[in-house]
């Protein structure tokens, strides 16, 4: 009976143990979405930096629910076709991190860049508006 209860006790543990190796480590930007942020709008400027013309930037971002509900990109709006935002379209619960890729097409362009792309959330107010930035040679 005590050598059951301590099996049972390890295999507990083991699966306990176990359940934590599914966190996915957040590397790379995060944009931590509020309360305040999804009911008035906001904005974060994303910057690729240096970049030659000709060539197709790619960065991941995470998007961070911070908010006391869920929340889930519907749409988003951008001032280029340059721009591109790749996104699941499923819900982000609170406390929980969604990747998401933003690509910048340099093709075309020259100098320094100053991009907006309008992020929209269901039951949002408003967007998120992301400034992407870049230098272009």
């Amino acid at each position: 009976m005590v050598r059951a209860a301590v099996f049972l006790l390890l295999a507990l543990s083991l699966a306990a143990c176990g359940a934590r190796q599914h966190i996915t480590e957040r590397k790379g930007r995060i944009i931590t979405l509020t309360d305040t942020i999804l009911d008035t709008g906001g904005t974060d400027t994303v910057r690729f930096g240096r970049l030659h013309s000709g060539e197709t930037a790619v960065l991941r971002l995470w998007l961070a629910n911070d908010a006391v509900r869920p929340v889930a990109v519907t749409k988003y709006e951008r001032s280029c076709g340059c721009t591109t935002l790749e996104y699941v379209n499923q819900p982000i619960k609170p406390g929980e991190a969604q990747q998401v890729t933003l690509t910048f097409d340099t093709r075309g362009e020259r100098g320094w860049q100053l991009k907006t792309l309008d992020i929209t959330f269901a039951g949002a107010r408003k967007p998120l508006r992301l400034f992407v930035e870049a230098e272009v040679e």
